[in-house]
């Protein structure tokens, strides 16, 4: 039988997300979106419904969700909405799109998406809400926390540890057994070939720190 699902956010990545639970049916019903965008009130994205704003979810029970909110200037906005919710860990989906090769000795965990294309070598772990978008290859035994958001075309080797809440820029690459400290910004095209400290922003080859992010 079908699960219920709601997305919240019906930006870029809710509308990539709403195409691959179609591609994944039946496995999921798509109930629509949630998101706070006055704009986006009442209308149909790409023939989903916006149900309401995110404070509507109350209205849906026994749901799953999916939330598909932040960017580089604000990866915390994740963070702070599921503490907000207060929604059980278990009635998030994981998504994983059927192109994607994902070791069948890789954990992934719950709030995750994984987008077409990407690669998940065994022993791999990702926390939960972890996002990794198109064509990304995450090598063996890399461990990735929570709220890791990592951009398209990404290249993080083997033993590499990405902690809390990082953004993985755009065609970036991280070296072996690299450490990569919580909320950090690894930029567009970065290439990390040593750790880089908790809440910093690197960019370049070899990337180099520009600035600190705020909390």
């Amino acid at each position: 039988m079908a699960k219920d699902l709601i997305i919240i956010g019906a930006g870029g990545d809710g509308k990539n997300i709403a195409e691959i639970v179609e591609e994944i049916d039946p496995e999921w019903n798509l109930l629509g979106f949630l998101d706070d965008d006055p704009s986006k009130q009442g209308i149909e994205i790409n023939g989903v419904p916006v149900l309401g704003k995110i404070a509507d979810i109350a209205k849906y029970n026994n749901c799953y969700y999916i939330i598909l909110l932040g960017s580089a200037k604000d990866h915390f906005i994740k963070k702070r909405l599921v503490a907000k919710l207060g929604i059980s860990l278990g009635n998030y989906a994981t998504i994983i799109h059927p192109s994607a090769r994902v070791s069948k000795y890789a954990n992934i965990g719950r709030g995750s998406v994984i987008l077409p294309g990407v690669t998940v070598m065994a022993n791999a772990g990702l926390g939960n809400f972890v996002f990794v978008a198109s064509n990304t290859n995450i090598g063996h035994d890399t461990k990735i926390g929570d709220y890791v958001t990592i951009a398209p075309l990404a290249a993080i080797a083997g033993h590499v540890t990405i902690e809390e809440g990082c953004y993985i820029g755009l065609n970036s690459s991280i070296r072996e057994r690299v450490t990569i400290g919580k909320w950090s910004v690894v930029g567009l095209g970065a290439v990390a070939l040593k750790d880089v400290p908790p809440f910093t922003t690197v960019v370049g080859n070899p990337a180099r720190e520009i600035g600190k992010v705020n909390e």
